[in-house]
């Protein structure tokens, strides 16, 4: 991404760049020229969507663990955990060799000596 520098923060978007504002800053990113039917149907995105796939498992699963330790978290949490949770459980999921891409699930990869030892 694109950072914004000088005395005029644009947001919105001019003609293929989009501007935007984060916690991080006042950023840019080209837009995309592919859309989603196209993804969803063309065979060459097939990885995008088995990697959307397991995303969405794990968001599902992340919210379940979140929701179970928000009393004990309250005040522990930052703005970076979500990301920081979402990172450990996605390579404890990549190392699932019993499902076939798309369908890897953290239970599996959990039960492996190197996911034991994440």
């Amino acid at each position: 991404m694109a950072r914004q520098s000088g005395l005029i923060k644009l947001k919105g978007t001019l003609d293929n760049v989009n501007f935007y504002k984060t916690k991080d800053g006042n950023l840019a990113r080209m837009k995309t020229s592919v859309d989603a039917k196209r993804i969803a149907t063309d065979p060459a995105f097939e990885r995008t969507r088995e990697n959307g796939k397991e995303f969405e498992v794990l968001q599902v699963l992340w919210k379940l663990l979140r929701d179970a330790v928000r009393p004990l978290a309250m005040n522990a949490s930052d703005s970076r955990v979500v990301a920081r949770l979402t990172k450990l459980m996605t390579a404890i999921k990549n190392l699932d060799t019993v499902n076939d891409r798309g369908n890897r699930v953290v239970a599996e990869g959990i039960q492996t000596p190197d996911g034991i030892a994440l």
